[in-house]
């Protein structure tokens, strides 16, 4: 009996163990997902700013026209 709980523990910890494992590989992809939106998020953003400069630009040409 004794050594049927034990295997019973045994297995147990280890299912936590595989879940806990997952869960920490998923938590790594969505760190490195924030990471990566937060530099496409700053690219996008200077194109923006150039963009709206260009377009500032350009109204200035045609109101001179």
């Amino acid at each position: 009996m004794d050594w049927q709980i034990s295997l019973l523990v045994f297995g147990l910890g280890g299912v936590m163990s595989l879940l806990l494992s997952i869960i920490a590989y998923f938590l790594k992809l969505l760190v490195q997902d924030i990471r990566d939106l937060k530099k496409d998020y700053g690219d996008l953003r200077a194109l923006c700013i150039g963009l709206k400069a260009k377009q500032t630009e350009l109204e200035l040409k045609i109101s001179k026209s």
